[in-house]
């Protein structure tokens, strides 16, 4: 069975599906990626970087998609401040160390980033504990610990050497 492809040409479903699973060749997003991009949007918020900051400049940086990157919660919301922060209406600084007072505030953004995420872990773990509760679970039963799996010693068998003969 053929289908049309973009151009027009007959192509095998095979051969369709194939080009669909090869589409995806960007890895998902670790956390050194999350931080590495975090870096560069502070770098824009303290007019280091020439130009106007934009979603293609930031995909030309990081390697991932729009969609990715606004995927993620704090590069969504550090764009938007870089982004309201880079008006060209500001005057242009020079880059210099880190001020004592840069500092302050780069670190009192981290502790509200790390507050807002203890926050989420809370209400996602008062969910859980309501949920297994009208479920009949005991939430001390729950907070046990994990017995490790139980896995048989795997013995790896080596073939003999062949002589050269």
């Amino acid at each position: 069975m053929a289908i049309l492809s973009r151009f027009g040409q007959a192509v095998s479903v095979r051969e369709r599906m194939s080009v669909l699973k090869g589409r995806r060749k960007v890895p998902k997003m670790s956390t050194a990626d999350v931080e590495k991009v975090l870096q560069e949007l502070d770098a824009w918020c303290r007019r280091e970087r020439p130009g106007r900051l934009t979603w293609g400049r930031l995909e030309e940086f990081a390697g991932f998609t729009r969609q990715a990157l606004s995927a993620n919660a704090s590069i969504a919301q550090r764009y938007g401040e870089a982004k309201h922060g880079n008006s060209p209406a500001r005057k242009v600084v020079t880059s210099t160390p880190k001020s004592l007072d840069q500092r302050v505030i780069d670190l009192q953004r981290k502790v509200e980033e790390l507050q807002a995420i203890i926050n989420r872990y809370d209400v996602r773990f008062s969910n859980f504990a309501v949920n297994a509760t009208l479920l009949g679970y005991d939430l001390e039963r729950l907070e046990e610990d994990v017995m490790p799996p139980a896995r048989a010693a795997v013995r790896v068998a080596r073939r003999p050497r062949s002589t050269p003969g």
